[in-house]
C-alpha cells in the first residue's frame, strides 16, 4: 500500500529498506540533517520462547485439541472467544477473510491517538472499514432460540449505574474527541449494554445461571462536563500495595484528559492519606508523565491507610476536582465509595471512577487485572531459575515462594508457564504436611532434583499466623512459609538420613516492581481511557473492566460487595495444575 507501484530499482521490495531511502532523500531535498537507525526484527518476534500468558494458552489448546480429538470431535479447531475455550468449525475459519486491522475500528483510534499521527491517506481517498466475506458463518451454523441457549432458571441481571445528571444539571458538551481521535460510529449511546457470555457446561447443568449485564465503556459524544471550564480539575492517587502497569494507567489517564481539554492534573502523593495533605498534591503534565511507562512502582508513592473521608471530600471540593480516578484493589474501591458518599452529603458534584489493581488477580467478574500477566512472565523466571539451580547441583531442590495471600493465581498460573514443577502449594488447597513430605522424599528419590512452588498464603495454611499482627492496610501478617518450608524439608531429609541441598528464591517484590510489559501496558492504557471517557460523561462510583473481552462500566459495588475470587480447586485451572505437576493430592 505504501509502494503503490512505485518503481524500485533493482527490484527491492522491503518497505523498510526502502521507506528509509525515501526519508532520507527527502531531508537531504530539504537540506535537513537526519540520521535512521534502521531495526528489524522481523525474524527475531517469531523465534523466541513463549511469555507466560501464551505457555498457558498454547498448552490449554493443546489439551483441549487431545480432548476433542479423543471425544470423536473432526473438522475443527480449538480458540479462545470471550474467554471461553471453544472448538469451532474449521469451515469457520476458511469462510471468513482474515482478520484485519479495522482503520475505522477502536483499536485503530487508540493508536492515532498514542501516536498523535494526522490522517495520512491520499487525498481524495478516505479509510476503509476491511470488507467481509458474504457466505461468512452463515453456511456452517444454524440458528437457535435464546430459549435454546439459557438454560432453566438462567437469569440476566443488570448492573445500574450512577450518572450525575440523575442529580445535577448536565452542561451538554459535545466532545471535542469527535474532531480529533474518534470517528462517529465509535461514540457508544447510553444504552450500549453488553451481557456476559451464556454457556452451558452439559446437559446436566441445571442449576441455573446469572449472567450480567453491563453498559459498555467508551467515548461519548455529549458530555455531562465541560472540559474548557477553567476551574475544573482532576485528580490521581494510588492506594495499597504497587504492580506492575500502575505507571501506565497514570501516564494515560493524564494524556487523556488533556486530549479532552481539561486544564489542570493533579497527582496526590502517598495515597488516601495524601489527599488530605496539601503538601502532597503536585500537578501532571503530558511531559512529566511522557516516559513513566517505562518504570516500575508508581510516581504518586503508594500507601495503605484511610484518613476520614468526609476530609477526603472537601479537599477534592476545595481544589475544584471534578473527576477524582483511585487506582487500587478491594480496600481502595470501598474507600472511593465512601468518598463518593461524602460528596454526596455536603452536594459537591464530582465523578469517582475506580481502576482495579491487584497483582493477586482475584477481583470477581474482571477477565484479569493489570499486572497479573507481567507478574506471572517474572515469576516464570523465578522458577526456571530453581530448575537450573535444581537440575545442576547434586540432590538439590528448588524452592520458590511467590505472592498469593488468598489466592494461588499467580503461583499457578507461573507454574503452567514455567511446566517445570513437581508440586505447586496454593491457599485454596487442604494440605497434609505429611503427605507433602512423602511425596517430596519419593521425587527426590526417582528424579535426584524438584522444583516446589509455594503461595505466601500458604503461611496460613500450612502453618497458622496467629492473626493479632495487622498492616497499615488492616491485612493479617502471615507467617513467612518459605523459610519454614525449606527448614522443614531439610530436617525431614536429616531424619531420614537422605543428602538434600535446597536452593530457596523469593521474588517476591521483583515480579510487582518491574515495568508492564507489552499486554499489560496495552491494557492499562485502556482501562485509563475508558476511565476518562466513563467520567467526562458524568458517570460517577463505578469502575471500568475487562468482562468476557468487552470494556465495561461496574458499580463500585459490584467490586466490592462479592469479596475476593479464589482458585477453585474443582475447576479447570487446577486440574490443568496438577496434569503439569503430576503431584497428588496433599489432602489431610
Amino acid at each position: 500500500s505504501l509502494l503503490n507501484g512505485a518503481t524500485i530499482p533493482g527490484g527491492e521490495t522491503d518497505v523498510g529498506v526502502w521507506l528509509k531511502d525515501e526519508i532520507l532523500a527527502h531531508f537531504k531535498l530539504k537540506q535537513k540533517t537526519l540520521t535512521i537507525k534502521y531495526i528489524d526484527p522481523t525474524d527475531m518476534i517469531r523465534a523466541v520462547p513463549a511469555n507466560a500468558q501464551d505457555s498457558v494458552y498454547c498448552s490449554t489448546l493443546a489439551r483441549q485439541a487431545v480432548n476433542g480429538a479423543m471425544a470423536g470431535f473432526t473438522g475443527i479447531t480449538v480458540a479462545k472467544v470471550y474467554e471461553r475455550v471453544c472448538y469451532i468449525p474449521t469451515l469457520a475459519f476458511t469462510r471468513q477473510a482474515l482478520k484485519r486491522v479495522n482503520v475505522k475500528g477502536r483499536w485503530f483510534a487508540r493508536l492515532l491517538f498514542s501516536t498523535k499521527q494526522p490522517d495520512l491517506s491520499p487525498a481524495g481517498i478516505s479509510p476503509k472499514a476491511p470488507a467481509l466475506r458474504k457466505e461468512g458463518l452463515k453456511s456452517c451454523s444454524r440458528a437457535v432460540s435464546i430459549n435454546a441457549v439459557l438454560g432453566n432458571g438462567d437469569e440476566v441481571h443488570r448492573l445500574e449505574i450512577i450518572n450525575l445528571a440523575e442529580k445535577f444539571p448536565s452542561r451538554n458538551v459535545q466532545t471535542p474527541m469527535k474532531r480529533t481521535v474518534f470517528s462517529e460510529d465509535l461514540f457508544l449511546a447510553g444504552d450500549a449494554w453488553s451481557t456476559q457470555t451464556f454457556s452451558r457446561g452439559s446437559a446436566r447443568d441445571v442449576g441455573g445461571r446469572k449472567y450480567m449485564q453491563l453498559l459498555r465503556s467508551g467515548p461519548r459524544e455529549v458530555l455531562h462536563w465541560d472540559p474548557a471550564d477553567p476551574e475544573m480539575a482532576a485528580a490521581i492517587v494510588t492506594c495499597g500495595g504497587i504492580c506492575p502497569g500502575l505507571n501506565s494507567v497514570i501516564r494515560e489517564l493524564v494524556k487523556m484528559l488533556m486530549a479532552y481539554g481539561v486544564k489542570k492534573v493533579y497527582g496526590i502523593i502517598g495515597g488516601f492519606k495524601g489527599c488530605v495533605s496539601p503538601d502532597s498534591w503536585i500537578e501532571l503534565t503530558e511531559e512529566r508523565v511522557q516516559d513513566i511507562h517505562n518504570e516500575g512502582g508508581s510516581i504518586l508513592v503508594s500507601d495503605r491507610g484511610n484518613p476520614p473521608h468526609s476530609e477526603i471530600a472537601k479537599s477534592l471540593k476545595s481544589k475544584g476536582v471534578r473527576q477524582y480516578f483511585v487506582l487500587g484493589g478491594d480496600g481502595t474501591h470501598k474507600g472511593a465509595m465512601q468518598t463518593f458518599d461524602a460528596m454526596q452529603e455536603i452536594d459537591y458534584e464530582c465523578s469517582v471512577v475506580g481502576i482495579p489493581k491487584t497483582i493477586d488477580n482475584d477481583i470477581p467478574l474482571l477477565d484479569t487485572s493489570f499486572g497479573f500477566d507481567t507478574a506471572c512472565t517474572e515469576a516464570a523466571k523465578a522458577i526456571v531459575s530453581a530448575y537450573v539451580e535444581s537440575t545442576t547441583n547434586a540432590n538439590c531442590i528448588g524452592l520458590v515462594k511467590l505472592m498469593g495471600r488468598h489466592c494461588g493465581f499467580i503461583a499457578a498460573h507461573a507454574t503452567l508457564a514455567a511446566r517445570v514443577v513437581d508440586a505447586c502449594l496454593i491457599p485454596e488447597m487442604d494440605i497434609s504436611q505429611e503427605k507433602l513430605m512423602d511425596y517430596i522424599v519419593e521425587v527426590m528419590k526417582t528424579k535426584k532434583h524438584a522444583v516446589i512452588v509455594v503461595a505466601e498464603g500458604c503461611g496460613d495454611t500450612i502453618l497458622k499466623s496467629d492473626g493479632s499482627e495487622k498492616d497499615a492496610g488492616g491485612n493479617k501478617v502471615l507467617a513467612d512459609v518459605g523459610p519454614y518450608l525449606k527448614d522443614e524439608i531439610t530436617s525431614h531429609f536429616k531424619k531420614l538420613n537422605l543428602p538434600v541441598s535446597i536452593k530457596y528464591i523469593d521474588p517476591t517484590y521483583m515480579i510487582r516492581s518491574v515495568p508492564a510489559n507489552a499486554y499489560d501496558s496495552l491494557y492499562c492504557a485502556t482501562l485509563a481511557q475508558q476511565a476518562v471517557h466513563g467520567a467526562m460523561a458524568g458517570y460517577s462510583g463505578i469502575s471500568v473492566g475487562k468482562v468476557d473481552e468487552r470494556y465495561v462500566m461496574l458499580p463500585i459495588h459490584a467490586v466490592t460487595s462479592q469479596g475476593t475470587r479464589s482458585l477453585d480447586v474443582n475447576g479447570r485451572v487446577f486440574e490443568r495444575l496438577v496434569a503439569a505437576t503430576k503431584q497428588p493430592s496433599f489432602a489431610p
